[in-house]
């Protein structure tokens, strides 16, 4: 498959805090083409917060995390912003939203120029039929699909996820693990923070276990 993304995340010395409460300290990692990293640990480790910290959405205390494209062709990179490399996929999604879910995935579509109809880019999360839905009403497991919509949606290279498996029946499983083969095989990278396995197709996510900053 013609694998449009070359994009690397070089986590550096990385050190986190909540309040005054240290979470993560002197974390390093990276992740290329094609890669996913599965983060686990124990509740309130920092698993969310480092998703956040990586979008730049949280300041970090030290380190750095820096989102690099590699143009081969011209032998040199590009730093990019979080903004340009990413789309983050939140445990909780729009459930407060006025709008009904053909609504809130239409405005999607048209920001991203979407080639699918409503209907099929519905279908292709399970959740046919259901345009007429209002956001706010819709269970765990459908905003679970919704996110990932919006993830199919986004282009980006890197998709941050967190417990995207949450609240989904294996028909929901199923559609994330073989939405996200198809983005690995594209050359896209995946950080995943989840209490449980990621069963991707014809990848095994890098296990990455976090613990309390020392």
């Amino acid at each position: 498959m013609n694998r449009p993304f070359d994009i690397h995340l070089e986590v550096t010395d990385m050190a986190l805090s909540r309040g005054e409460d240290a979470l993560l300290s002197d974390l390093s990692f990276a992740v290329g083409p094609g890669q996913a990293v599965w983060l686990t640990g124990a509740n309130g480790i920092g698993k969310t917060s480092l998703l956040l910290a990586l979008a730049e959405l949280i300041p970090l205390d030290a380190g750095r995390a820096d989102w690099i494209l590699r143009d081969r062709d011209h032998d040199q990179d590009q730093r990019l912003r979080p903004a340009e490399a990413l789309s983050f996929s939140a445990f909780r999604g729009p459930e407060r939203s006025g709008l009904t879910l053909g609504e809130e995935l239409t405005f999607w579509q048209r920001v991203k120029g979407d080639p699918l109809s409503l209907e099929d880019r519905l279908a292709s999360v399970g959740l046919d039929g259901r345009a007429t839905l209002p956001v706010a009403g819709l269970s765990a497991g459908q905003r679970r699909r919704l996110s990932l919509a919006r993830l199919q949606l986004s282009n980006r290279a890197a998709w941050l996820m967190d417990e995207p498996l949450a609240g989904l029946d294996a028909d929901g499983r199923n559609r994330v693990t073989q939405n996200l083969a198809t983005h690995l095989d594209r050359g896209g990278i995946a950080i995943i923070a989840s209490h449980q396995p990621i069963a991707i197709p014809g990848v095994e996510a890098r296990k990455l276990v976090l613990e309390a900053a020392a």
